[in-house]
């Protein structure tokens, strides 16, 4: 599973690394480029919510393997879009709407993927463990985003130069390597230990017919199961608070310290944005997910809220700090953006990746991680538009205090359910 989610970003991520050659060869500008991304994240949230619950209602195995097919499938449409794409034939607007079309469907099809991996993990490792074995697993997503902008990078930049390949490869390439590792997650997962006719993980499991499987549940119930719980709400919001900073930093860090970095730190700077994405943000972030799993197993019994809020304090400290500190000292930048992506994706990976397990259960852990991952992706789209417009209003230093203030609410709301435990089942 970690493979497969890891591969999953290769179809993802390829899109931004592409932008200046798409831009250039289709004299798109930044918003309409804009555009694209939009497409995926609107119906990724989207996606996030519906497949969750059909992860729960038609097996996990099958909505993974049906979000790695349909997501080859989209990255295949758009490679051959932009190879056989005619600028005097058709108008660059026209190709405009239908990659964002093909990309909008893409972002549902990769919203297939990680519900369903939280789903597996809860039945085949019991809630005694969850804390660590999730917190392994969230690096998944850290090391993916990395592997895949590297080989972007490498596909549209020193093939395309120095070897004279063609740029549209970044469409192509990563589709062979999912396509490969799709059917590789189709053949060997199964949804549950009783599908290899081993018992049950957790002792106290929830009914289960005379065959050994689950009793299924409508979609419809399983949308209210959902819904009606309390624990779920909570956490789902205190993700939405937590991605309004996440995507905060990720959307406007890089501008920040170009438009702030000085002479002194410019041949650095000029590289900043690219280092912060593909390095610094992201592996500090996959030690605070293994890290904080293990904390939550180590000292708190497996309750999660008190791990969530002492690091989304912190994150908030450390974010309203950040515009304070002199851009030309540089260690000190590299420093605090690691401490923020280890703040940031400890509490991510407990609240979409163990809370969804504990508190939507076995049966209903992909439509809970939906919920929560969907909630998210609607305060990462007021991290954009939103916290634009307040940049341009009220300049970078309120922006990234409200950016911090938003974690510490996080922390304040998921304090409510400071003593609650998992469930085992």
């Amino acid at each position: 599973m970690w493979i497969t989610y890891f591969a999953y970003y290769l179809c993802r991520y390829n899109m931004p690394i592409a932008k200046t050659q798409l831009c250039d060869t289709f004299s798109w500008d930044a918003g309409a480029f804009g555009l694209i991304l939009s497409s995926l994240t609107l119906m990724y949230a989207v996606g996030q919510f519906v497949n969750g619950q059909l992860a729960d209602r038609f097996g996990a195995r099958r909505i993974a393997s049906l979000g790695a097919l349909g997501s080859v499938a989209m990255n295949l449409a758009v490679f051959v879009v932009v190879l056989a794409a005619d600028t005097e034939m058709v108008s660059p607007r026209q190709v405009l709407f239908l990659i964002a079309f093909f990309w909008g469907i893409n972002g549902f099809f990769q919203a297939m993927g990680w519900s369903p991996m939280v789903r597996i993990m809860a039945h085949w490792f019991p809630s005694s463990s969850r804390g660590n074995v999730m917190g392994v697993l969230g690096t998944c997503y850290q090391l993916g985003a990395t592997f895949s902008w590297f080989l972007a990078i490498f596909l549209t930049g020193y093939i395309a130069r120095e070897w004279g390949g063609d740029w549209r490869l970044v469409f192509l390439v990563p589709t062979l390597l999912f396509a490969a590792v799709g059917v590789f997650f189709f053949v060997m997962i199964r949804d549950q230990p009783e599908d290899v006719g081993l018992p049950p993980i957790d002792a106290q499991d929830e009914p289960r017919l005379a065959n050994g499987r689950e009793p299924a549940r409508t979609l419809m119930s399983n949308v209210l199961t959902t819904l009606k719980n309390p624990y779920l709400w909570v956490v789902a919001w205190t993700f939405f608070l937590l991605d309004v900073n996440r995507y905060g930093f990720v959307n406007w860090l890089p501008a920040y310290v170009d438009e702030h970095g000085g002479a002194q730190a410019a041949g650095f700077m000029a590289h900043f944005k690219d280092m912060m994405k593909q390095c610094i943000h992201p592996l500090a972030g996959s030690a605070g997910a293994i890290i904080a799993g293990w904390a939550t197993d180590r000292f708190f019994g497996g309750r999660r809220a008190p791990v969530i809020a002492i690091l989304l304090t912190l994150l908030g400290g450390f974010s309203i700090l950040f515009p304070f500190i002199d851009p030309n000292r540089v260690w000190l930048v590299l420093l605090v953006v690691a401490i923020v992506g280890f703040c940031t994706y400890g509490p991510h990976i407990l609240m979409v990746g163990h809370a969804a397990q504990d508190f939507g259960r076995k049966q209903g852990a992909a439509g809970a991680a939906g919920f929560i991952d969907a909630m998210g992706y609607l305060g990462a789209t007021l991290a954009g538009w939103g916290a634009g417009e307040l940049i341009d209003a009220r300049g970078y230093e309120i922006t990234f205090v409200t950016f911090g203030s938003a974690a510490i609410l996080g922390a304040v709301l998921i304090s409510i359910i400071w003593k609650v435990r998992p469930h085992s089942s």
